[in-house]
């Protein structure tokens, strides 16, 4: 059972991004350092049952700003979040049931899914959604209205004044 350690090599620069991996790997962390110090079954399942729930946060945080960045790999990052998905729900199911080797295994695969995911995957996010939000683009619909008269919003929904 490798250690898993969140460096700036799993860094995608989009920080809400970046502490929601933080807390995963730490929480992988933890779930590795109860099943080490040989806890309870208990113990095991509350640590499992916190690592799930950061991921499980986090995968629908990340599908939600592609869906709303609009970002052309959605349905391959999220095929790769729904086969993580399948694949943890599996090793939780066994933990459940009194299994602690599953515990080892869930650890040793989400250090190998995390250390690819966030370096590939998660990193041609990050690029795209800094891209986004670097440049505001505008849509410019020909009419009559003074400048006044018009509501201006920038891609994010948000009003701005363009004089400004």
């Amino acid at each position: 059972m490798s250690c898993l350690q969140w460096n700036t090599s799993h860094a995608v620069f989009v920080t809400e991004i970046d502490d929601e991996h933080k807390e995963i790997f730490q929480a992988v962390g933890r779930v590795q350092e109860v099943l080490t110090s040989r806890s309870p079954l208990l113990e095991i399942q509350k640590a499992t049952k916190r690592l799930i729930s950061s991921i499980v946060g986090h995968f629908a945080h990340e599908e939600r700003l592609m869906s709303a960045a609009r970002y052309g790999s959605i349905r391959w990052h999220k095929q790769a979040h729904n086969a993580a998905r399948r694949r943890v729900a599996q090793f939780v199911l066994r933990i459940e049931q009194g299994d602690s080797a599953a515990g080892v295994e869930l650890v040793d695969y989400l250090t190998s899914w995390l250390n690819d995911h966030t370096r590939v995957a998660d990193r041609m996010m990050g690029a795209f959604l800094r891209n986004q939000r670097r440049c505001m683009k505008l849509t410019f619909r020909a009419g009559t209205k003074p400048i006044d008269a018009c509501a201006w919003v920038d891609v994010n929904g948000d009003a701005f004044n363009p004089r400004k």
